[in-house]
């Protein structure tokens, strides 16, 4: 799995892009290494584009990867989570649904997530 994220300090957001086939240790890993960027802020909202992305999880590695996940975690942001297609869209259900540690929501594109996290998009395409 390919992971890249950006960080614009201006918006308070945090870009997560995904790629390829992935379980949930490399959520893992990368939630980490996006912590580790001196530009981190966990107040930040994140949008996490899941289009390019095919997800190998089942109930239980979504149980450990919110476990794991809350031990990093507070309540001080939004999640908007884009998913393309059906086959994406129940596992980004579910984590709407059982990310109990964030507000969590899921789109089927980047400006209804633009809308909801109350973000101009004109100041995303100046970026």
């Amino acid at each position: 799995m390919k992971f890249k994220y950006k960080i614009s300090p201006e918006l308070k957001l945090i870009n997560e892009y995904y790629y390829g086939y992935f379980k949930w240790n490399d959520l893992i890993e990368h939630t980490l290494s996006t912590r580790n960027s001196p530009l981190f802020d966990e107040t930040y909202n994140i949008i996490s584009d899941f289009t390019q992305a095919k997800v190998i999880l089942n109930i239980k590695d979504l149980d450990d990867y919110i476990d794991e996940y809350e031990k990093y975690s507070t309540i001080l942001n939004k999640c908007a989570i884009i998913v393309s297609d059906s086959y994406d869209t129940p596992m980004a259900m579910l984590f709407e649904i059982q990310v109990r540690i964030q507000n969590a929501k899921v789109f089927h594109n980047h400006e209804e997530a633009y809308e909801w996290l109350e973000i101009d998009p004109v100041l995303i395409a100046k970026e």
